[in-house]
């Protein structure tokens, strides 16, 4: 069955819109119904219908939309892959603080994410997300969509490696950025095991692993409590670049 030059166009938008929402961690939560997913995507492809340019306007052959529709997912999960860069960098940043706090050691089911997350990962992750619609960020994303159409007509992306190089160099990125994030927790803590260090030395008979567990825990949620504007900002600088991010990683495909 051959299909209308419309209809494989429109498929093969919601095929990147699809792939850009699909890795988003915010669409990856079980909270958000599968209805409301696919209605959404539906809703923006048929919006980035008349705003798509498409090189051919004539039926492509099934093996060659097959082709396309490859080609589109790669795009949209190129794309998709650098926002959750950014989240990956607020998790390194929770799961280093957590690991020295010792909350990595009590972990729970996660019903959203079916992951095994601790105390301290489930409340940055909840941070991130309100900094993230509280920047607008979702408007970002709708813009990058639409301009991911304008810059890459259906069916015209170019490998290179200069994308492969940015998409490496990103990840890269992930430790220095949540160890940034965390060094006030993770130096602070640092500082008072060289303290229980010295403690067990000088007085053998404490048990340093058991006694030290509860003053951690404490001074890490005192030095959380006055370092959390100086992490919403720093999480709201990364979010800050992620239009330049979207622009970077499109122009990039070209």
């Amino acid at each position: 069955m051959e299909l209308d030059a419309t209809v494989q166009r429109f498929i093969l938008i919601f095929f990147r819109t699809f792939s850009i929402l699909w890795l988003l961690p915010i669409f990856t939560s079980r909270a958000i119904s599968i209805p409301f997913k696919a209605g959404l995507e539906l809703v923006l492809s048929y919006l980035a219908l008349d705003f798509v340019w498409a090189p051919q306007y004539t039926s492509y052959d099934t093996h060659i939309l097959f082709v396309l529709v490859i080609k589109e997912i790669f795009i949209g999960l190129a794309i998709s892959f650098v926002i959750r860069l950014l989240f990956m960098m607020i998790y390194a940043a929770s799961e280093l603080a957590a690991f020295q706090i010792g909350f990595s050691f009590a972990r729970f089911m996660d019903p959203l994410t079916m992951t095994q997350i601790s105390v301290l990962e489930q409340f940055k992750n909840i941070l991130a997300i309100m900094v993230f619609f509280s920047m607008d960020c979702h408007h970002a994303i709708i813009k990058g969509i639409f301009l991911s159409f304008k810059e890459l007509p259906p069916g015209s992306v170019v490998l290179n490696s200069n994308l492969f190089n940015y998409l490496i160099t990103a990840t890269g990125k992930i430790f220095s950025v949540g160890l940034k994030i965390s060094a006030p927790v993770t130096v602070t803590l640092f500082i008072v095991e060289l303290s229980l260090g010295l403690l067990s030395r000088l007085i053998p008979q404490i048990n340093v692993f058991i006694e030290g567990i509860p003053v951690k825990i404490l001074i890490a949620m005192v030095i959380l409590s006055f370092s959390l504007g100086i992490t919403v900002t720093a999480i709201a600088g990364i979010f800050s670049g992620i239009e330049n991010e979207l622009t970077k990683v499109i122009r990039l495909l070209v």
